[in-house]
């Protein structure tokens, strides 16, 4: 269990980073642990919570992702047994009030803005992965998280390496009160080494790959057979069979498509066997187990895959049903799996090392379009290479398409490139209503004032006005000792320009035709030679006046600076920044009667308490239809609250539907046409409806399969996210109407079961 020898931890040896974070937190100061993927941050964690249970004091570790909560909670279950440890993720909740309770970050913000009573003997809070802080959809749930938090619980945040963590820490530090200590460590015990690979440079740099594409193009254009040699387009079977050869394995392959790593997968699986025999038996007793445990003997999917498996090969998305990521994982934990195809999802916070990191291409598909990796993503994917203790070097691939080769969209490898971390902050309905329900009006301003967007927007104007306050200051001297003359006709250089503006008319006199426009230009030549006459040019050596010169174009440029950072810092707003959507918001909310001069109305009351789609689930609470629909209905429509179907996904014929639709959309139509609320807040898409109404009336999750083309893990976290929401609806009527509470948790009862329900 819980060890202490100062050096040792958990068998490892602490690194100096680590001891010197533990010192921190021990002497009562916020930590905040900026460090690469893979060098044992969550190490720091582990020993916090083992202190923590040794001293009788409570912990909350939160997580980005539900799978990264429910991987936690089982390994904490190993170390301190089921009675001290819980879990609450919105769809699951067990041992809510042990000493270290796992949660989503979302848990822990409405936990803040809810059930205070729940934070009694807490000690610190746990957040990691916090660099999504500065992810564009959830990051303002992290700084609501750190803003609500009361200041004399002790914050660890754990982060990938982020180069304005000092930045972070002293904004935690302004609003908190108390002291927040960042410690830092850059290298990497195993050390990585980055290439880029095609079939006609093998692993390569990406200035040697560039002379190749060169080449490439040069020979293409002067000759057809070159053309057709440089046809063949550069594979994953390349590169892995590369990997093989340079005992890279085992080996985690990124591609940013689901259904591209089943392909490429079964693509590899035809061609290699990694497997021993005695590996494969491995193999064979792991699938058994999980086929056992989740009863899935009649599941064709698992018996399908079984070959792949069977050649050490494997793939991991977010559509896999839950028990075939767990056997995966198992898998892969035995290192009986050597090369793995995966989407990003798996680089965040699980802890598989590898020897090798490929990525299948530089750029991902962001839901809008192709766009190159940030440097950030780079590191935090490819530092799961290099096994800590076994390996002595950790080696990362981008796959190289000659033919698609921009050298622009290969994200950097230098650890120095990665971008700072940027406040996401906004506010939702819910976020107004919960800030109305807790604070004076002026209270409210105040904590609008202590997000991070506003306080890097003050430190971002603070650093505009000094740098303005050096230009004035540099302009004024350079001013000082700039010649008097500059720009008048005695001036040399004036006086030359002025002269060659001379010749220029004189020679163009020559060609005006029109009396009055030759006349016009003769008078304007004469007006040059006479004011030219009356100035004596003063006498400067070419010296003098190559310096004098070089005087004035800095100063032009320095001024040309100076003006455009007026004009910045002049537009520039800090405080307030959040007031004008703050008062849209709240006047939306009134006229909706949620809210009446500042004081919740039962609308406001009950909106509150939900945190997605507030407003559209409030208006179906308040027209009385959780009443009218019968338990099936309620299902069906929970899983199309807030969904965001997949490439290709059509709503099915309204008469395939298990509800009327007629209400629905006439609230859809009030929201957005009658009160102007965002279309992204009444998102309904009842694509998995009818799919939702069998599962509640208990139909096989198997034979359901047979009604969609969708994959059983977008299913399961469909209907675990409708499981979510109606816990949350039956918790804001509980009191005010436990007959339709009831009614709601027969409801979640329902999904909850079989191959659904989260089995920890």
């Amino acid at each position: 269990m819980w060890e202490e020898t100062g050096i040792r931890f958990r068998n490892y040896l602490l690194d100096d980073f680590q001891k010197e974070a533990i010192d921190y937190l021990l002497d009562d100061y916020s930590v905040l642990v900026s460090a690469p993927t893979g060098v044992g941050k969550t190490l720091i964690a582990d020993y916090l919570i083992a202190y923590a249970i040794n001293q009788g004091k409570r912990i909350i570790y939160t997580a980005p992702i539900k799978a990264l909560s429910n991987q936690k909670y089982k390994e904490f279950k190993e170390w301190y047994g089921e009675e001290k440890v819980g879990i609450i993720t919105g769809d699951v909740v067990i041992n809510s009030e042990a000493e270290v309770t796992i949660m989503t970050t979302e848990i822990f913000r409405n936990m803040l803005q809810q059930e205070k009573k729940d934070l009694i003997g807490l000690s610190h809070v746990i957040f990691d992965e916090i660099h999504y802080l500065s992810d564009e959809s959830r990051g303002t749930v992290w700084e609501e998280s750190i803003i609500f938090m009361p200041p004399e619980i002790r914050m660890l945040g754990l982060s990938a390496t982020i180069p304005n963590a000092w930045e972070l820490a002293d904004w935690i530090e302004e609003i908190k009160g108390h002291q927040v200590k960042v410690v830092q460590k850059t290298d990497r015990i195993v050390p990585l080494e980055h290439f880029v690979f095609n079939q006609l440079t093998g692993a390569t740099t990406l200035r040697k790959l560039q002379k190749a594409w060169e080449k490439k193009k040069q020979e293409e254009a002067e000759s057809a057979f070159a053309r057709e040699r440089h046809k063949r387009i550069c594979s994953h079977l390349d590169l892995v069979r590369n990997i093989d050869k340079c005992q890279g394995l085992p080996c985690l392959y990124f591609v940013f498509s689901r259904q591209q790593c089943e392909f490429k997968a079964l693509e590899l699986s035809d061609k290699i066997n990694f497997l021993t025999e005695k590996e494969k038996d491995q193999v064979e007793q792991v699938i058994n187990q999980v086929i056992a445990k989740y009863e899935l003997e009649g599941w064709q999917t698992i018996h399908r895959l079984k070959k792949i498996f069977l050649r050490g090969i494997a793939f991991h998305h977010a559509g896999l049903l839950p028990a075939l990521k767990e056997l995966v994982e198992l898998l892969f934990e035995k290192n009986l799996v050597k090369v793995m195809y995966a989407t990003e999802t798996f680089a965040v916070g699980i802890n598989y090392p590898v020897r090798s990191v490929c990525f299948d291409a530089p750029t991902k598909w962001d839901g809008v379009s192709f766009r190159p990796l940030t440097t950030l993503e780079y590191f935090q994917m490819a530092g799961r290479a290099g096994r800590r203790g076994i390996d002595e070097q950790g080696f990362v691939y981008v796959l190289a398409d000659l033919d698609r080769y921009r050298v622009e969209d290969f994200p950097s490898t230098d650890s120095n490139d990665i971008e700072e971390l940027i406040s996401r902050f906004n506010l939702s309905y819910n976020s107004v209503l919960n800030l109305f329900k807790s604070h004076q009006r002026p209270q409210i301003s105040v904590i609008l004032n202590q997000n991070f967007a506003t306080f890097q927007a003050r430190n971002d104007k603070l650093r505009l006005e000094r740098r303005l306050s050096k230009i004035k200051l540099e302009s004024g001297q350079l001013r000082d000792i700039i010649c008097n003359e500059w720009g008048s006709l005695s001036c040399p250089q004036a006086r030359t320009l002025a002269q060659k503006r001379l010749r220029k008319r004189e020679r163009r006199v020559r060609f005006i035709k029109g009396r009055i426009a030759k006349a016009a230009a003769a008078r304007e030549i004469e007006e040059l030679k006479s004011s030219l006459a009356e100035v004596s040019p003063k006498r400067c050596s070419p010296d003098e006046q190559h310096r004098c010169a070089k005087r004035i174009e800095f100063y032009e440029h320095l001024y040309r600076e100076q003006l455009g950072l007026e004009e910045r810092v002049s537009s520039m707003k800090v405080a307030g920044r959040f007031e004008e959507d703050l008062a849209s918001k709240a006047a939306i909310l009134e006229e909706m009667d949620y809210l009446k001069d500042g004081v919740l109305l039962p609308r406001g009351n009950f909106a509150s308490q939900i945190y997605a789609q507030e407003l559209l689930i409030t208006e179906f609470y308040f027209a009385g239809l959780f009443h009218e629909w019968d338990e099936d209905q309620i299902n069906s429509i929970m899983v199309a609250v807030d969904y965001e179907p997949r490439k290709g996904e059509r709503i099915p014929n309204p008469s395939m539907l298990p509800f009327d639709q007629k209400p629905i959309k006439k609230i859809i139509r009030d929201l957005i046409y009658r009160y102007g609320v965002d279309e992204r807040e009444t998102i309904f898409f009842p694509s998995l409806s009818p799919l939702a109404y069998r599962w509640s009336q208990g139909c096989d999750f198997f034979e359901l399969l047979n009604y969609s083309d969708l994959q059983e893990g977008d299913l399961v976290s469909a209907f675990r996210r409708g499981i979510d929401l109606l816990r949350q609806i039956r918790a804001a009527c509980l009191l005010e109407d436990p007959i339709l509470a009831t009614k709601l948790k027969n409801c979640m009862n329902k999904i909850d079961r079989d191959l659904v329900a989260v089995n920890l």
